[in-house]
């Protein structure tokens, strides 16, 4: 998804929409969309200032939200949003509720960054590069990305130049999480497994269960060889 930043054309780097999270070299999962009562919250907002505005009907302002959030998403302009709103709810979307229909998505991208920033605190994933570090950050196939840290984002990301914007001099930047950052020559994380959530004590007790296991079974075989 493109979109801009301070003036800047930025790329996000790495899944789309959908109610999902997303998994990183270090195998935790960062949120990449909003829980709808997060989209709800959003949307109460917007509502508040349509009323405001006078822009909805005071009999309107009940179903409102919840319409918004429904139809609206982060990629969807307020044009879009206000055609599916008076589609299949019945709004009056003129000009002037379309303009400020077009706020939601940045809204919903506003929230969602303050959710990564959240999950990244949590987690315990910090800002590792400063601007003018260089860093790698990997393809779905094939060799790495690599550029230049040229700024720290909120959501905890930084924008990078990839070193073939360097040498166009294209504007182009990148949105990379923090945690898929690492500095050129530093092996890629090890994945984590299901195992590696798990409380130690757990794995001790598994331990011990198949050792008993094993002794159960050796025991066994020895009663039926002669």
């Amino acid at each position: 998804m493109m979109r801009r930043v301070a003036g800047r054309s930025m790329v996000e780097v790495g899944p789309g929409n959908g109610f999902r999270m997303s998994a990183t070299l270090t195998g935790l999962s960062r949120p990449t969309d909003l829980s709808f009562e997060d989209r709800l919250a959003v949307a109460t907002q917007l509502a508040v200032r349509l009323l405001e505005a006078g822009l909805i009907r005071a009999d309107r302002f009940q179903d409102a939200p919840h319409d918004i959030a429904t139809y609206g998403e982060i990629t969807k302009d307020g044009e879009e949003l206000g055609r599916d709103l008076a589609r299949y709810e019945a709004w009056q979307s003129g000009e002037a509720v379309c303009a400020a229909l077009d706020d939601y998505g940045s809204m919903l991208a506003e929230r969602l960054e303050a959710v990564q920033a959240r999950w990244a605190f949590d987690n315990d994933i910090r800002q590792r590069f400063r601007i003018g570090d260089r860093v790698v950050w990997p393809k779905v196939l094939g060799q790495d990305n690599s550029g230049i840290v040229t700024g720290i984002e909120p959501g905890a990301r930084y924008s990078v130049m990839h070193d073939r914007a360097a040498a166009s001099g294209s504007p182009l930047r990148h949105l990379v999480n923090f945690e898929d950052c690492r500095a050129e020559g530093e092996p890629a994380p090890r994945r984590r497994t299901p195992t590696d959530s798990l409380p130690g004590k757990i794995l001790a007790a598994a331990s011990a269960w198949l050792t008993v296991e094993a002794m159960h079974f050796t025991a066994a075989i020895h009663l039926i060889l002669p």
